[in-house]
């Protein structure tokens, strides 16, 4: 497998590729796993040895283009943002008519929901912001767990496929994972649809619920409204609570089975 570093010539080798349609595997920051993108979900789909046809989620950092076509009122559409730029989780939410969904962002819809990955970060920002919109799904091969480091890349894809090293940039002691993915249900709000790190992280330091803690700081970054105190066993009341908090966290939508995605 061809290895690229952080440099100008690792810039070029990872540009060429992406621009002759094929995919490649990226780091993201700590705590998040490394991830697989390219310009087509085709070509992502390929690299992973699954399905064409297998949903994976739109990258597009540039939330203005993002927004147009999410079926969120104002106030919904702000905390999207700020969940996939500031908390860098994974988002599945409505998209707007299926007459108003660019080409663009269809590979990464079904059943009237987009699966979005917002994730930023200096040493992929110049490829981003060159590319974008991308598709992206977790480094991994199917059944096996995402790739959180070089080695663990190296063993899942195959030779032609470039990898940008980003493991001397990333704090390798930590625990990494795929992101939580928040799913907006409308009449319900937001849910945890798929656990990940956010979510882990949380509960492992033993802090209250965290889709309420994860609304609460959206709303004091947004709106200005002040954070709850924290229960998690050091006094203070209980945390805000979102409606969808108070169900199991992996709860679907009613109706037809929703969406089984694969994400990031």
């Amino acid at each position: 497998m061809p290895v690229a570093r952080c440099d100008a010539a690792g810039q070029l080798a990872l540009d060429e590729a992406l621009e002759r349609g094929e995919a490649v595997v990226l780091p993201t920051p700590s705590p998040l796993a490394y991830v697989v993108a390219a310009k087509t979900a085709v070509a992502v789909n390929r690299a992973k040895g699954q399905p064409d046809g297998q949903p994976v989620a739109a990258w597009e950092p540039r939330f203005d283009r993002l927004a147009p076509h999410v079926a969120l009122d104002e106030p919904e559409r702000r905390r999207l943002g700020w969940l996939l730029s500031v908390e860098r989780v994974t988002a599945l939410v409505p998209h707007a008519r299926d007459a108003e969904v660019p080409g663009w962002l269809e590979p990464a819809t079904q059943y009237g929901m987009a699966l979005l990955f917002g994730v930023t970060w200096d040493p992929v920002a110049w490829l981003i912001e060159r590319h974008a919109p991308l598709f992206v799904s977790s480094a991994n091969r199917p059944g096996v767990p995402p790739a959180v480091d070089l080695r663990q890349v190296l063993a899942a894809f195959s030779p032609e496929v470039w990898v940008l090293d980003g493991d001397s940039l990333r704090e390798r002691a930590r625990p990494h994972a795929s992101t939580t993915t928040l799913r907006f249900v409308p009449g319900r709000g937001w849910e945890i649809h798929r656990h990940g790190i956010q979510d882990g992280l949380h509960a492992a330091a033993a802090r209250s619920d965290y889709l309420a803690d994860v609304l609460a700081r959206a709303d004091a970054a947004l709106f200005r409204k002040p954070l709850p105190r924290r229960h998690d066993g050091r006094g203070g009341r209980q945390a805000r609570r979102s409606r969808a908090a108070d169900r199991p966290a992996l709860l679907r939508a009613p109706g037809p089975r929703g969406p089984r995605l694969q994400q990031a």
